[in-house]
């Protein structure tokens, strides 16, 4: 007879794996430029709710805070170069023909019209082209 004990095997708190799941995810989904803002933040969520008092936090939590880290900083970076380079674009006239042309078979109405009539702006005053 065998009287060799085995402790079972830990089960894991399954915020630690959501953790992880959404931190990857949010890694993953970095072209889409929306999705990593939600999926980062609930890893970053799941991780502190993950983790007990007086214990080390999980290996599995720590790695989803820094996918999740790591997925929020790719998608801010995204959208800073976005929003750098848009006054840019908006002074250049072959962009602004196109971006008219595509608003007016879309909306009816050219991006400079739509622009003045949400914000009362006069786009070309505003960022004037070549």
């Amino acid at each position: 007879m065998d009287y060799r004990y085995t402790s079972p095997a830990r089960r894991r708190n399954p915020f630690t794996v959501a953790s992880l799941i959404l931190g990857i995810c949010s890694l993953l989904t970095v072209c889409t430029a929306i999705l990593p803002l939600p999926l980062g933040a609930l890893g970053i969520l799941f991780a502190v709710l993950s983790h007990r008092k007086g214990q080390r936090m999980d290996t599995m939590a720590v790695t989803g805070i820094a996918t999740s880290c790591v997925g929020l900083a790719f998608s801010l970076i995204m959208y800073g170069a976005v929003f750098a380079s848009m006054p840019n674009l908006l002074r250049d006239p072959d962009y602004r023909d196109m971006l008219n042309r595509y608003s007016e078979s879309m909306y009816g109405e050219s991006y400079d019209e739509l622009f003045e009539k949400a914000y009362g702006i006069d786009l070309d005053e505003l960022f004037p082209t070549d």
